[in-house]
């Protein structure tokens, strides 16, 4: 059993591997972990400091270009390495495998997806890499719709049209939320040319979903605007295929054992369903 894994921000897979380490102990010993690094340099994510670096992620900019570079490094860990059973992402890793596998969804729509199960964890929103998809979100902008979203202000977004209303605010209140781990505030984000604002994927636009068991977990007292982007995550993927586990940590992996041992209890049902979903 092959699982690629993908770190958060600022992060590396060593750190994950330590942050991982109970729940590699506690699961099947036939499961492999493969940890794929980002290849760009960044600040460390909070309390990453006192581990070793480079620090690393697989954008900092989340714009269309950057996006699509970062489901290209996947694309040829894949190649490279593959093929896996499984993915495992945290946070922003977690939304980059969602993006492929969402990408390999709409462009092989009669092909099975190349893994057979998701483990998100702590996902944030899932960023468009298609330029179409941004052409038709952000591409018919008025001058006073675009100085409104360049100005940072959410009592101004208010007089935005939907979708680009609920677009604008979740880029500003998640970077708002994650601003000691990106280290930009939201208008480094949103004060651009239209088609370089980050574009979340809305579910009730994009109609891909992911027909593979999934499992989804995050924090009781997830802040609002990161449990609203796991359960957008949720929205991809077939209702009667995943599943939640909630946890104490607060945009993170789990600590206590108890919580662990659920966690990786969550996980073989997962890959549970996989398996007899094939026999």
């Amino acid at each position: 059993m092959r699982i690629l894994c993908l770190h958060g921000f600022g992060m590396n897979p060593d750190i994950m591997k330590r942050q991982m380490s109970t729940i590699r102990k506690i699961c099947d010993p036939s499961w492999e972990f493969h940890f794929l690094a980002g290849n760009i340099e960044c600040s460390p994510a909070p309390g990453a400091e006192a581990m070793p670096g480079p620090y690393l992620c697989y954008t900092s900019t989340f714009d269309p270009a950057s996006m699509r570079a970062a489901e290209a490094l996947v694309h040829a860990e894949f190649e490279k390495e593959g093929p896996f059973d499984g993915v495992f992402g945290f946070s922003t890793g977690a939304s980059i495998l969602a993006a492929y596998l969402l990408g390999q969804r709409v462009a092989q729509p009669d092909k099975p997806l190349p893994v057979q199960f998701a483990i998100f964890c702590s996902a944030v929103p899932i960023i468009a890499s298609d330029p179409a998809y941004y052409q038709a979100i952000y591409g018919s902008l008025s001058q006073e719709e675009e100085r409104i979203i360049r100005s940072g202000q959410y009592d101004q977004y208010l007089k935005l049209p939907e979708p680009i209303q609920s677009a604008v605010t979740v880029i500003g209140n998640v970077t708002d939320m994650l601003k000691p781990v990106l280290r930009n505030s939201r208008l480094f984000f949103l004060d651009r040319s239209p088609l370089e604002i980050p574009c979340p994927l809305n579910p009730d636009l994009y109609t891909a979903r992911l027909n593979i068991p999934t499992l989804h977990t995050r924090a009781t007292r997830e802040p609002p605007a990161l449990k609203e982007s796991s359960l957008a995550v949720e929205s991809f993927c077939v209702p009667t295929l995943r599943r939640t586990f909630e946890h104490s940590v607060a945009h993170g992996l789990p600590k206590k054992l108890e919580e662990i041992q659920n966690m990786v209890a969550a996980m073989e049902e997962v890959i549970g369903s996989d398996r007899r979903a094939r026999l």
